[in-house]
């Protein structure tokens, strides 16, 4: 599903009209179809459709008129007796069909704020520029309150929260949180970035008719079932261990021997066929007692040179689709110097002899001390930085979690890497540097503080190096893993909470992840 900012969505709008006669009217009596019926399913789920009280918060522009159509649309499941319509402009009220006098119009709409089942806000869309106006807000703040007292109140945003700005994720003082958006077309840009995130509540896209091929130059894409079910691996029935790939993973040390074991596993439990952990004499007991289906490349111990590990590794990775560097691997002098040298021997290898890389953690850390690291990657490498490391990869730059300025400073650094950059976060960003689309653009929308634990990262990126041992391309795998990650975290916070996770419980939940999308 496509992303889109305003100007974008403005651009789709005009040219609806000017090739296909798509009018403004046109286009808002088929989104307030739309929206229409998707709000009656959703109301479906829990209730009887037409036993609720609905109050409609009307601006003056098209997304006031998106809801008039809706409202008028609605009358026919919820029947007259159950709409109401208060139009902000004119401060004109109608209640059940019947228009109030204007001296009726503050106590008769206190009262249908606090016997309304559903108030919907159809105040601003995606035109707001400028602070909403004192009374807007005051409106705004009055629902909110009801909110607050009344659990069983349910706000609804028609396209998006009135007052946040569509391409920023930015709020207005007044905006309020709601319980559903139905937006309109695509999801905006600004959805995906905090404090806007925040405000969204549950998200449904509405379909406005606009032709499929008007929005085939559209690179930005969120995250869904459809797209991703895509990417995944094939299962063919003739097949073997080698028909999904072999992994190969250098990670763990003495301090977080945990970091192997998680990436491994999550790199089985993505189907690939065979995984093997680099490891030291030291950890091979460690290992070989948690990881029963892992198989091992023993490496010379610390005290030999670097080089020796070096060439035990390159002549282990022949046959290997896929090798995962970092997590949990430490980073002293000597690590720093397998890697650099281990990066060295990796782009003279032939492309077609050379496995895909993910690099994470502790081997992104140890590039960053590094001048000019991203030239030492060989090509279509992937790499998975959080905040933090990403601000080290980039010297110093402050890096968030969720806002806004993540998206520019990603993009622009994917391009200038030449990398498939996962930067992680609430919503975490897949760019991949397109030689004739320009940069492409993934958004995953499933965020979920479930995965703010250690060792999740590790379980992320063993799970892009499984798809890529099975032959998916960097961002196709670095696509998928984000979303299985996610989704597989929304199955444990199902069973426990938001709170509580350990990296392992996603483990299990992997490949019913992947039965669930197939």
């Amino acid at each position: 599903m496509h992303i889109v900012t305003i100007d974008e969505m403005r651009d789709l709008e005009k040219q609806a009209e000017q090739d296909y006669g798509l009018t403004s009217p046109i286009l808002m009596e088929n989104a307030g179809k739309s929206a229409a019926a998707l709000l009656v399913q959703e109301i479906g789920k829990s209730q009887t459709p037409g036993e609720q009280e609905l109050l409609f918060l009307i601006g003056p522009g098209n997304n006031g008129g998106d809801g008039l159509v809706m409202a008028r649309l609605l009358e026919q499941v919820q029947g007259n007796g159950r709409i109401s319509l208060y139009h902000w402009k004119e401060r004109r009220l109608l209640v059940h069909g019947e228009e109030v006098p204007a001296e009726q119009t503050t106590p008769r709409l206190e009262t249908l704020i606090q016997s309304a089942d559903y108030i919907l806000d159809a105040l601003l869309g995606i035109g707001r520029s400028r602070p909403l106006p004192e009374d807007m807000r005051d409106l705004l703040k009055r629902v909110q309150k009801e909110r607050e007292q009344r659990v069983a109140l349910r706000l609804v945003a028609i396209d998006l929260p009135t007052g946040m700005n569509a391409d920023t994720g930015e709020v207005d003082p007044g905006t309020i949180p709601v319980d559903l958006t139905i937006t309109l077309a695509f999801p905006k840009q600004g959805f995906f970035f905090f404090p806007g995130r925040s405000y969204i509540g549950h998200l449904l896209v509405g379909d406005i008719g606009l032709p499929s091929e008007l929005t085939n130059h559209l690179i930005n894409d969120m995250l869904d079932d459809r797209l991703v079910q895509k990417l995944l691996p094939e299962r063919l029935l003739e097949s073997n261990k080698g028909t999904f790939g072999k992994v190969m993973l250098l990670a763990g040390s003495p301090a977080y021997p945990g970091s192997a074991f998680l990436a491994g596993n999550a790199a089985a439990r993505a189907g690939a066929g065979l995984v093997t952990l680099a490891v030291t004499p030291q950890m091979l007991p460690i290992y070989a007692s948690a990881f029963h289906e892992a198989t091992f490349l023993i490496l010379p111990a610390e005290e030999e040179k670097s080089l020796k590990r070096v060439n035990a590794l390159i002549e282990g990775l022949e046959g290997y689709r896929a090798l995962l560097i970092g997590p949990g691997l430490g980073q002293s002098p000597y690590t720093r110097e397998v890697i650099l040298q281990l990066l060295e021997r990796l782009r003279a290898l032939p492309e077609e002899k050379r496995p895909r890389l993910v690099i994470d953690a502790d081997g992104l850390n140890n590039l960053s001390a590094l001048e000019y690291w991203w030239t030492l990657l060989p090509r279509d490498t992937v790499i998975t930085p959080h905040p933090g490391e990403m601000g080290r990869l980039c010297k110093g730059v402050k890096v968030s979690g969720g806002n806004i300025d993540r998206l520019e400073l990603a993009r622009q650094k994917a391009q200038e890497w030449q990398v498939t950059l996962v930067l992680k976060g609430a919503c975490t960003l897949i760019i991949h540097p397109g030689e004739t689309t320009g940069v492409l653009t993934r958004i995953n929308w499933k965020a979920n503080p479930v995965l703010a634990t250690a060792g999740t990262g590790d379980v992320l990126a063993g799970i892009i190096a499984g798809l890529l041992a099975q032959n998916k391309s960097p961002f196709e795998a670095a696509s998928a893993a984000v979303y299985l990650h996610a989704t597989a975290g929304e199955l444990v916070s199902h069973e426990i909470g938001q709170a509580g996770l350990l990296a392992a419980d996603l483990l299990p939940k992997i490949p019913r992840t992947i039965q669930g999308l197939q």
